[in-house]
């Protein structure tokens, strides 16, 4: 490896952790590196690195800690599930009250791909639930007894969610009549969207994705603030005891590989519809009066690095799984 490479790689190091570590990790630089997965796993440990200094805490050689390494691994998985989310949300955002929906109720190819998405959604959104369930709850309880600094990052979600409602709520408001807005109707056909709606519909996408965010980032910083490998758990009156990340590898997997086929999905519904509809391809469905192929092609690339991060921080953890 050249040595500017070397020397950029290390530049990635937080100023506390190059102190302290130059050395040893220009000696590991130094024999080589076996695959581009090593430098994906050098890549992610200099964010890691400086998460720990977010966290006011001291860094240490945490590249070759195997729990911190799976714990890491999960929170990839985690954030590039909530990325896909919000992609999705986009998804949803561009067909809703358009011409692809009757499309969609009258060719069987269009409505088979969006129930492989609407499936792969289920499926990824129960085992993030399923997986992070008992880091979950072990969270909330250091929150409680240990740390009580968490507790004002775990509202984080709490109030992103109730903001998300009280929108839907409004939206909802306008739908049934009760609240009247200039320019905004409370009821539109397929292809007659008016830009009062448009700007409601990108109302929300903007509660909804600073919410994603922010709820992420406290999500983050709480777990990696948790250094609790196993933790005992009551369920039926017996005694559960669980190593909370290696119990959230397999979750992560099937979350992971849920996200990849309703990334196919979404490129095998989007063949079908826009080219039986390109008059809707070529114009200008999206928010704010937005390219609508713009738009398409923004949402799959969302999806698409979601994804290959979701798959990569997998690759990564798994040396782990066996080594913690």
């Amino acid at each position: 490896m050249p040595r500017s490479v070397r020397a950029w790689l290390l530049r990635l190091y937080p100023a506390a952790w190059r102190e302290r570590y130059a050395e040893e990790f220009a000696a590991m630089l130094e024999q080589g590196m076996l695959s581009p997965l090593d430098v994906v796993d050098i890549l992610l440990g200099a964010c890691d690195a400086h998460l720990q200094l977010f966290n006011g805490e001291d860094v240490s050689w945490r590249l070759v800690v195997m729990l911190n390494k799976l714990r890491t691994t999960l929170l990839i998985v985690f954030a590039a599930f909530i990325g896909f989310v919000v992609a999705g949300m986009a998804l949803v955002n561009l067909v809703d009250d358009s011409l692809m929906v009757p499309l969609m109720k009258a060719e069987a190819g269009p409505a088979l791909a969006w129930l492989f998405i609407q499936i792969g959604a289920v499926v990824a959104l129960l085992a993030v639930v399923l997986g992070g369930l008992p880091l979950g709850i072990t969270v909330i309880r250091r929150a409680l007894s240990v740390d009580r600094r968490n507790l004002r990052w775990l509202m984080v979600p709490l109030v992103a969610f109730l903001a998300l409602v009280l929108y839907i709520g409004f939206m909802f408001g306008i739908a049934s009549g009760l609240i009247q807005v200039a320019g905004v109707s409370p009821a539109v056909q397929p292809g007659s969207f008016p830009l009062g709606n448009r700007l409601l519909l990108a109302g929300l996408m903007f509660v909804f994705i600073s919410g994603a965010i922010a709820s992420t980032l406290a999500v983050w910083k709480v777990v990696s603030r948790t250094y609790v490998e196993q933790a005992t758990f009551q369920a039926g009156g017996r005694s559960l005891s669980l190593k909370i990340y290696q119990f959230a590898f397999a979750p992560a997997v099937v979350t992971s590989l849920a996200m990849l086929v309703m990334l196919i999905a979404t490129l095998i519904w989007g063949g079908l519809v826009f080219s039986q509809l390109p008059q809707v391809f070529s114009g200008a469905y999206g928010p704010l009066l937005m390219s609508t192929r713009l738009w398409y092609f923004g949402i799959v690339t969302i999806m698409a690095v979601c994804s290959l991060a979701a798959i990569l921080g997998l690759v990564r953890g798994r040396s782990a799984l066996t080594a913690t």
